[in-house]
């Protein structure tokens, strides 16, 4: 039994160490943090196991167990090294903001026809727009590859896309998943192009996206995964999509806009043009020591925020208790097995579920009436509101 013990304390060093290793390799650190977070809850039933282990280890020769001072003394060193073990795998919960995928679209028009569709640009705007677009496509760019942000892909047109080609790549998009087989926790789709009044994506042909239609998107491939999808617009018209997530309560999404100043004058400040709003928030996110503030008066280019009503009640995916029941069948001795069942059955008891319920209640009336300025994700960027 010894032995057993002493084998599963060290191949649990082992690969604690290994996975360090690949995560020092690595650039990707996130697909970790559900199993720090359930290394966390567990985290108790082990110091609690590994003090048993000591006081049977060290006094097992000895009738009177607690006056024995080796004893005492082991327990009163083991404990607060899990604790600190403890602390340690909470706060990297925390930090960390899980799995993460991006996909950029953008579509450089600004000119229509009288229907409102995209048309090709005349010639001596090509140049200048081309530049601009280059611009964006960097920038979120940047985003991503800081905020480790896995990138799908970023699309370019300049002719726009059809509703089809939009409708496979966007399906492919949030039907992706991680290595290891679960979702993504966030699903980060950022598009800058034309839109119409009342926020539609135009679409190459006539066609339009609606978000209604992308969250029947969503919905279909998200099922009954807790996964957030976060859009960011850099559009003339974005503010309709901004108020209309506000009434969504069945899913964790958020709509991060911008809001143009049209009445300006011309003859003192440039008026604003796409991409002046990603250039402003990518380095708001990207650079600690910026110098952007969202809230001065004067700004040609506002930024405005909406979150579903169910956004605060978002939590990180933990592995369930099949998951760590074959992840621990691969790596640890079958002895062990029972205190598996034990750590997920404490760790699915909810003794404080009402003040829970009251927590998650309140949480929710701040961020329906008292939205912040700046919202922190989790993730690492932030939403933020002129």
């Amino acid at each position: 039994m010894c032995k057993s013990l002493r084998y599963c304390f060290s191949h649990c060093l082992y690969l604690a160490m290994t996975r360090l290793e690949e995560v020092n390799r690595e650039v990707n650190m996130h697909s970790s943090v559900r199993y720090l977070g359930y290394l966390a809850r567990i985290n108790l039933l082990v110091a609690v196991c590994l003090g048993l282990y000591v006081r049977w280890e060290k006094t097992a020769n000895s009738l009177l167990l607690p006056t024995n001072g080796i004893f005492l003394s082991m327990f009163l060193i083991v404990l607060p090294l899990e604790s600190m073990a403890h602390g340690l795998f909470h706060e990297l919960g925390n930090c960390l903001g899980g799995t993460s995928v991006g996909y950029a679209i953008v579509i450089p028009t600004n000119f229509c026809s009288p229907d409102g569709q995209p048309t090709l640009l005349p010639p001596e705007h090509v140049q200048e727009l081309n530049l601009r677009s280059t611009g964006m496509l960097n920038a979120i760019q940047r985003f991503f590859a800081y905020h480790m942000i896995e990138t799908y892909g970023c699309d370019y047109s300049t002719s726009g896309l059809s509703f089809d080609t939009l409708h496979s790549k966007l399906k492919a998009f949030l039907e992706l998943r991680t290595i290891d087989g679960p979702r993504h926790d966030t699903y980060v789709l950022y598009y800058s192009g034309h839109t119409h009044g009342t926020g539609e994506w135009a679409l190459a042909g006539g066609d339009i996206l609606c978000l209604d239609t992308l969250l029947e998107w969503w919905r279909e491939k998200n099922g009954s995964f807790c996964s957030r999808l976060i859009i960011v617009l850099d559009s003339e018209n974005s503010t309709p999509w901004v108020k209309d997530v506000r009434k969504i309560s069945d899913q964790y999404i958020a709509v991060q806009g911008a809001e143009m100043i049209k009445t300006i004058d011309i003859e003192e400040v440039d008026p604003p043009q796409l991409g002046d709003f990603t250039k402003d928030w990518v380095e708001y996110n990207c650079n600690s020591n910026n110098n952007i503030c969202w809230t001065e008066k004067g700004r040609t280019v506002k930024a405005v925020y909406g979150v579903s009503k169910q956004w605060s009640d978002y939590t990180l995916h933990l592995p369930t208790g099949s998951d760590v029941a074959k992840h621990w069948m691969l790596h640890f001795p079958r002895i062990t097995y029972p205190l598996v069942h034990l750590a997920n059955w404490l760790c699915g008891l909810n003794l404080f579920w009402i003040c829970q319920s009251c927590f998650k209640c309140l949480k929710r009336l701040k961020m329906s009436w008292f939205l912040p300025t700046v919202l922190d994700t989790g993730q690492g960027f932030k939403l933020v509101k002129s």
